[in-house]
């Protein structure tokens, strides 16, 4: 290829092609400049003054949320994959004593990631920034959770999203302050509307974050005015995951279940997710910003469910074994079992069936299991939780139909529930002796109605 595509994706500190010639697009020169929609001051730290991260409250906090998360503290840190797994995968433990959150099944909890001290540094020397300032916020609109008045390190590290992927308005907000002209040029083009697949090229593609961009455009970081600092960065923003525990088991606790992110990006960078790589070097005792939110999934009292959660898919199903798990055999006349079936999927027996040994302490759970990699020794045959289903389709037919079974599917939403469902037509079809039509009219039924519910990510 020839031209501005020869040229993508650009490496880290590399200068840009004038393009309102190669695409023919008349680009705008100018913006209108809006306020700082926040204002604050900077000074340096005194000797003896002392700025915490606390922020003083009239009141004990009634209600966690994210504007008021709890900060609780790690309490275990355990990798439930074998050490020669490509995946690393953790249940994380955290301590919630005195907060007085509750939570059920099906729950999420939302917790605020940290930054690392590389990205710190490297974000303070781009900027400028005295990681040792303090900024004052005074009276600015800020959200809840900030300190007034914070250090810089802190800020940097807690509340600023300094490896986010620049957005548009990024690119139209820097167009006021570069002075290069090239540089002027690009941030106008991924600014306007013609310029939005280059704009997918530059960033979304490669994952170029707001650091990397930083260094490509030289002339921003010398000329860019400070004032809008909370306009160029975003603040942090919690990420949830499916709580794994049961609190009947352990009040003042609860546990997640999360694989580690890493992945090479086309720069042929090493990245990792910010809060599941934090999460994952954690030591205990670590602070944790959380707050608890209703999940999507509503586990019925009075029928069985099936429950289909691949990988850590498994970590919302996992509660609901916890809490409704009977360890009696047989169950006790008095309290019958509620029939639990769960289709977990994984690569291979050895290396990622993560809670193996826990689950059969249960007399009324069924774990039915597809190791993509245990069937064949060239691996050309791949079983999923998916075949499974169309496997024991008698079974999943009769507590669907007859026993009013809820059907639940939790995990990456990438491909796996559109070939669940699937799966689940073809058990209808087959078993209720019907064409492939009313099959799916039967599963979209159950979709109405609240028996059939997904919480993928």
């Amino acid at each position: 290829s020839s031209g501005i595509n020869a040229e993508w994706p650009l490496r880290p500190g590399t200068y840009f092609t004038n393009l309102s010639t190669h695409l023919g697009v008349a680009l705008p020169r100018t913006y209108t400049l809006l306020p700082p929609w926040c204002t604050f001051t900077v000074t340096q730290q005194e000797p003896r003054d002392k700025v915490s991260r606390d922020i003083p409250r009239d009141e004990p906090q009634a209600v966690w949320d994210k504007d008021h998360p709890f900060r609780g503290h790690v309490v275990s840190n355990q990798r439930v994959t074998s050490e020669k797994h490509f995946q690393d995968v953790r249940v994380i433990g955290l301590d919630i004593s005195g907060s007085n959150i509750t939570y059920s099944a099906g729950d999420v909890v939302w917790i605020y990631p940290e930054n690392d001290k590389d990205s710190v540094q490297r974000a303070a020397d781009l900027l400028d920034l005295n990681l040792d300032s303090v900024v004052d916020f005074k009276d600015s609109p800020i959200p809840d959770h900030i300190p007034r008045r914070v250090l810089m390190r802190d800020l940097l590290t807690y509340y600023l999203d300094i490896r986010t992927l620049p957005t548009r308005f990024f690119f139209e907000l820097s167009a006021n302050f570069v002075t290069d002209e090239l540089e002027r040029e690009k941030c106008e083009e991924f600014a306007s509307i013609e310029g939005q697949d280059e704009l997918f090229a530059y960033v979304n593609r490669p994952r170029r974050h707001l650091l990397e961009v930083l260094e490509d455009f030289h002339s921003l970081r010398k000329t860019f005015n400070m004032s809008y600092l909370f306009d160029l960065i975003p603040f942090m923003k919690p990420r949830g995951f499916s709580i794994a525990s049961a609190q009947s088991l352990s009040p003042n606790r609860m546990e997640i279940c999360m694989a580690v992110v890493r992945y090479t990006t086309n720069l042929k960078i090493e990245r990792s997710g910010i809060c599941s790589a934090w999460l994952s070097r954690s030591s205990v005792g670590q602070p944790v910003s959380m707050f608890v939110t209703t999940g999507s999934f509503k586990f019925p009292h009075d029928r069985p469910i099936i429950m289909v959660g691949p990988g850590t898919g498994c970590a919302p199903f996992r509660a609901l074994i916890q809490e409704r798990g009977v360890t009696e055999t047989p169950p006790s006349r008095s309290s019958p079992a509620q029939s639990l079936i769960l289709f977990f999927g994984c690569r291979n027996a050895k290396g990622d069936y993560f809670f193996e040994e826990e689950w059969s302490r249960y007399s009324n759970l069924t774990v039915i299991t597809a190791f993509s990699r245990d069937n064949t020794s060239d691996n050309t045959t791949k079983t999923y939780v998916q075949h499974r289903i169309t496997e024991h389709s008698a079974r999943v037919w009769d507590l669907i139909h007859n026993e009013g079974a809820q059907f639940c599917v939790a995990g990456n939403s990438k491909n796996m529930p559109v070939q669940v469902k699937e799966a689940l037509v073809s058990v209808v079809e087959k078993e209720g002796v019907m064409g492939r039509g009313p099959a799916y009219q039967y599963v979209e039924g159950l979709i109405k109605h609240g028996r059939y519910n997904t919480e993928t990510w």
